[in-house]
């Protein structure tokens, strides 16, 4: 019985993982976990290649996407912990309130 690579789950994280950087870089987790997912299914579908259907394309423009949502998210992470070591957490916590107009 063969298995399906099926990338639509890390392409799924990997857009979540866009859209939540903004909250600080939480969207680590969601790129973390699918750079994980990739490289243990291509690695899988490399050591045994008749038990696999499937694009392994696919699947490299899926660990791609991640790694683009992976960078973005620690550039964000980055500006965020510099933005909060500058002006404080009080400071940090008004603007993000701000962002979100629940102030």
């Amino acid at each position: 019985m063969k298995t399906r690579l099926v990338s639509t789950p890390i392409f799924i994280l990997s857009f979540i993982s866009l859209i939540t950087a903004c909250f600080g870089g939480i969207g680590l987790l969601f790129s973390a976990v699918a750079l994980y997912s990739v490289y243990q299914k291509t690695n899988q579908a490399k050591q045994n290649p008749s038990g696999f259907t499937g694009s392994l394309e696919t699947m490299k423009i899926a660990k791609i996407a991640a790694l683009i949502s992976l960078a973005v998210n620690l550039f964000y992470f980055g500006y965020a912990a510099i933005w909060i070591y500058e002006n404080g957490f009080q400071s940090f916590q008004e603007r993000w309130l701000n962002m979100l107009f629940l102030r």
